[in-house]
């Protein structure tokens, strides 16, 4: 890929740099993608050439703190929308698709609730959903189990715990990738471990953290708090995917936004795990572009 399509940014009214890369067809279809925990606008499908023939320009943006966007302090969730209309402004763009995995699905269902009038659909994809619901911890590993009721309770922990993993994915890539894949359950393993898959993993995660881990801590605190918005407001359809064998995000997490979102269409896949958006972006997209 040309690095001015991968590296742009934009200046946001208040000042900051908004990082953002565009893949597939230039004129095509608009599919903003919202990144995960930890990562960053190189995180894409691997094959360019499916998104051409589907005919759709994908823009994956660097969350604040991530990337080439600017550290925002005292950010909230709601505060995203805006980033997203002055990006989609810029580029001419007045109604999109938007679309987020794991830590990304809650910023994708906020800009589908704050702007209803630029998104056509919404897809949520072994998205996080919110914490305050009933037995929202159960299923989840003992680490991220700690991530989660630390960015609730003490965001000291969490600020600690992702300063500690930038140090190990910034340093040697081939350890760092082993060290990465260590703590990947099962069932994500063998999706990973394609040689189309690992590397750009990887590489996502290692740009996500170039600016350091404030921003990724930040991410981790909003979307374990109160988001700030009521689900059952968000007015564009949302489809979600969830695998239900992921550890990560436990399908329950996709069951509460079952019940929860008004309008959506769900895909609960056996045996899959925490990325399954890796073997399923050509459905996912298709889905969501094509209703």
């Amino acid at each position: 890929m040309p690095s001015d399509r991968i590296n742009q940014t934009i200046i946001l009214a208040d000042g900051r740099h908004l990082g953002f890369a565009e893949y597939g067809a230039p004129a095509g279809i608009p599919v903003f993608h919202c990144h995960g925990a930890g990562s960053s606008r190189l995180e894409r499908p691997s094959s360019e050439s499916m998104l051409v023939q589907m005919g759709i320009r994908f823009l994956s943006v660097d969350r604040p703190g991530h990337g080439l966007s600017d550290f925002q302090p005292d950010r909230r969730l709601l505060d995203w929308p805006q980033d997203i209309r002055q990006l989609a402004d810029h580029l001419g763009i007045q109604r999109f698709y938007i679309e987020g995995c794991s830590a990304g699905g809650p910023h994708a269902l906020v800009c589908a609730h704050q702007l209803p009038e630029r998104v056509i659909a919404a897809a949520a994809i072994s998205s996080v959903a919110p914490m305050s619901r009933t037995n929202a911890y159960q299923g989840m590993p003992m680490l991220n189990r700690i991530l989660a009721k630390a960015s609730r309770q003490s965001p000291w922990i969490t600020k600690l715990i992702r300063r500690s993993m930038r140090g190990m994915v910034m340093g040697d890539l081939q350890k760092a990738t082993r060290l990465l894949m260590s703590s990947i359950p099962a069932a994500d393993k063998a999706v990973l471990y394609a040689a189309q898959n690992l590397e750009g993993f990887v590489l996502s995660i290692r740009e996500g953290f170039r600016q350091g881990s404030r921003g990724v801590a930040q991410d981790d605190v909003l979307v374990n708090r109160e988001w700030g918005f009521d689900l059952q407001g968000v007015k564009p359809r949302v489809d979600i995917w969830h695998g239900e064998a992921d550890m990560n995000v436990p399908v329950q997490a996709g069951r509460h936004l079952q019940e929860a979102l008004p309008n959506r269409r769900t895909t609960f896949l056996p045996g899959e795990g925490h990325f399954l958006m890796l073997k399923h972006w050509g459905e996912i997209l298709s889905a969501l572009v094509n209703d």
